[in-house]
């Protein structure tokens, strides 16, 4: 995992905010979760990682690069 490139989960939200401006507003960190939540369903049901990894990237805030990919344009489709 040292190998690996880290990217903020967060710099998604900024290019949902880039591309429609109600991203912008503060109810949205509540949807912003349960999107994440949803691509987490996606990414277990694929039997990528455990829940567990999805969980702890949560809370620390990144993703290595691949996954940051697959979340990022499960959120911008």
């Amino acid at each position: 995992m040292n190998d690996e490139k880290k990217v903020l989960i967060v710099s998604v939200l900024n290019a949902l905010e880039a591309r429609d401006p109600e991203w912008k507003l503060p109810e949205v960190a509540r949807k912003f979760k349960v999107l994440y939540q949803g691509w987490r369903q996606t990414e277990l049901r694929a039997k990528r990682h455990t829940g567990f990894f999805y969980t702890n990237s949560w809370q620390r805030g990144w993703l290595p690069q691949a996954d940051f990919i697959r979340f990022r344009n499960y959120a911008l489709q």
